[in-house]
């Protein structure tokens, strides 16, 4: 019985990766309107040591890409709530980003992309709460791959620097500011139209 699930799961294996390599490798167009969800792991530093806190995190995006090289993208994302005992927030922004891409072959593009995030916090510390909103920039790297004309798979690593000044956290009175640096690092599948 192992025996023929390992040969049919073979079979299929070879089968599957035959087709992939007979099709052209020059039928994808990297250009035009796209959507896409990513998935990934959220690590926060924060000036406080004791301020570091890891979860996941799930970003939502839609792009025009212009050429192969040039993308402008628009998206949101849920960073969920982190932070500590004293200090935590529930954080979520949309992003605006300009995307330079470099492609490596006809289905493999690697890109760096940085652009600025409009964020809203639910700002908790101690007994007290503030809702605060902000701007900052942020920036990345990443990879896609083709798997069709219109499917691809991401790899993205994205680092944003959320910066919340004394007058936004006042509830925390000896303080001066607090600067966040998060870490994103998703997977996702964009599909092009």
């Amino acid at each position: 019985m192992k025996k023929t699930i390992l040969a049919a799961f073979t079979a299929s294996s070879l089968i599957a990766t035959s087709a992939y390599a007979a099709t052209p490798q020059d039928n994808v167009d990297h250009r035009g309107i796209y959507i896409g969800a990513a998935y990934g792991l959220l690590k926060v530093d924060g000036d406080d040591q004791d301020f570091d806190d890891e979860d996941n995190a799930s970003r939502y995006f839609l792009g025009a890409q212009f050429n192969q090289v040039l993308s402008l993208e628009g998206g949101y994302i849920d960073f969920g709530n982190y932070g500590n005992s004293v200090f935590n927030t529930d954080l979520d922004g949309y992003t605006l980003a300009l995307k330079a891409g470099l492609p490596v072959t006809e289905r493999f593009t690697v890109y760096a992309q940085g652009g600025n995030i409009w964020w809203k916090a639910d700002i908790n510390a101690t007994d007290d709460n503030a809702d605060v909103d902000g701007s900052d920039i942020f920036y990345g790297v990443g990879v896609s791959f083709a798997l069709t004309q219109s499917l691809a798979l991401r790899l993205d690593y994205t680092r944003f620097d959320v910066k919340f000044d004394r007058d936004e956290i006042g509830i925390l009175a000896d303080i001066d500011n607090f600067d966040t640096k998060v870490d994103y690092a998703s997977i996702g599948i964009q599909y092009t139209f």
